[in-house]
């Protein structure tokens, strides 16, 4: 990543968080270093300091900006003026632009799910994944009584993100390297409400 120098009146947190998501997100949070994200920020590692604190509080806080975004979101297709399945059908679309649109967040997220840190994990599920579950179950047991029961609202989660991650892969297989646009998406949201419709509690 090119070194930037900070404009006058620059949001020097705005700017820090920007860089070092993008940092995360590629190498990971340990081969990061709080000195590369000032290289690449054009702000003095005090400066950093001063914001964030630490490396550890930089990387929660830029976690707690991309998940807390992406949770509000799927709240608002879950909790939209329309029928149960609509609604179902809207939260896993906008799940689903969410990881196609937004490579830094695929990846930090993927990261986030294999890494092992347990403290980080639990970080994510308080922050957004626990209110976005439980919201989807009640939508799920609304869809359906007791649809929402188990594990189907956890399945729906990682067969998207199975999906998304697996998305360059099909086309290879398929031969068909369009497959992803956004145009294409609609198989994957039928596949998803196949499985609802068909998952047992």
């Amino acid at each position: 990543m090119r070194a930037r120098k900070p404009a006058a009146g620059q949001n020097a947190r705005q700017t820090i968080l920007d860089v070092a998501t993008q940092l995360f997100a590629n190498q990971g949070f340990d081969a990061v270093t709080m000195r590369q994200i000032s290289q690449s920020s054009g702000f003095s590692m005090p400066s950093i300091y001063h914001h964030f604190g630490n490396k550890e509080d930089l990387f929660k806080a830029v976690e707690l900006e991309m998940y807390s975004a992406h949770a509000q979101k799927l709240l608002d297709q879950i909790q939209a003026d329309a029928t149960p399945e609509h609604r179902l059908i809207k939260f896993i679309n906008a799940m689903f632009e969410r990881l196609d649109n937004n490579p830094d967040y695929r990846k930090l997220l993927q990261r986030n799910l294999v890494d092992g840190w347990e403290e980080n994990q639990i970080f994510l599920v308080e922050t957004s994944l626990q209110v976005v579950v439980d919201e989807l179950r009640q939508l799920l047991n609304l869809y359906h009584p007791g649809k929402g029961d188990g594990i189907t609202p956890l399945a729906i989660f990682a067969m998207i993100l199975g999906f998304v991650t697996m998305t360059p892969v099909i086309g290879h297989i398929k031969g068909d390297l369009t497959i992803g646009n956004s145009s294409d998406r609609r198989p994957f949201i039928d596949a998803v409400m196949d499985f609802i419709r068909s998952s047992t509690h």
